[in-house]
Order: C-alpha cells, then structure tokens, then sequence
C-alpha cells in the first residue's frame, strides 16, 4: 500500500450495498481540534466529534433511503440518521485507516475518477 497525502479538492467513494458516499479525508490536526472541541473535563463525546467530522467531510451520498424507500436527501440534520455502523467505517476512511467494510486508502484514492464520472 502506498501512502496518499489528505488533498483539499480529493472525493473518495465507499460504497455500502447499493448505497454510494462521497468524503474527503480529515487531516490528523483537524481531527484532533474536533476531538478537544468535544472533550470537557477529560471526557470526550465521541459522538458529537463524529458528527462533526461528518457534517465536515462527507460530501453527499447516492441512494440513501427511508424504511418506504424513499430517497432521503443529503443534509447535516439527515447525516445523524446513518446507522452507527456505517458512521464508524465512514469516520475510520475519514481518518484515513481501512474501515471495518471499507477498501483500503490506495483503492479509495483511485475512486475519484470513477466518482466524477457518477456526479
């Protein structure tokens, strides 16, 4: 595997079943200022943290649905209905390590071509 630095303009994919997500990846300072941003008394809410990171790096997704099958749009207030599962992989690609579900960074990096042929 080789290493790819964080670009600003980068658009990675994961996909999940028939489900695509566009993020970028978060940077470690950026991560961490998040990480203190959420952390009060030595405790940290890794759960605001991570929506955080979210609402930040996630950049859109393609067949998110309801429990009717309807489309749900792309939308921070939408981002924390994702299932705890898929929130943890995304967060992991955002951080720039292989996800429980994810391809590693090396294939992910070679996604955005592919990417922007679906935008």
């Amino acid at each position: 595997m080789t290493v790819k630095i964080v670009q600003k303009d980068e658009k990675l994919v994961y996909n999940v079943g028939d489900t695509v997500f566009y993020y970028k990846r978060i940077t470690s300072e950026r991560a961490g200022a998040i990480r203190r941003k959420h952390t009060k008394r030595g405790e940290t809410d890794f759960n605001r943290a991570g929506i955080e990171m979210l609402q930040s790096y996630l950049l859109g997704w393609e067949n998110v649905q309801d429990w009717d099958d309807n489309q749900i749009d792309f939308t921070p207030e939408n981002i924390a209905l994702i299932p705890d599962e898929v929130l943890a992989d995304l967060i992991t690609l955002m951080g720039g390590s292989e996800g429980t579900l994810a391809k590693t960074v090396e294939d992910a990096v070679k996604a955005p071509e592919k990417a922007a042929k679906n935008s």
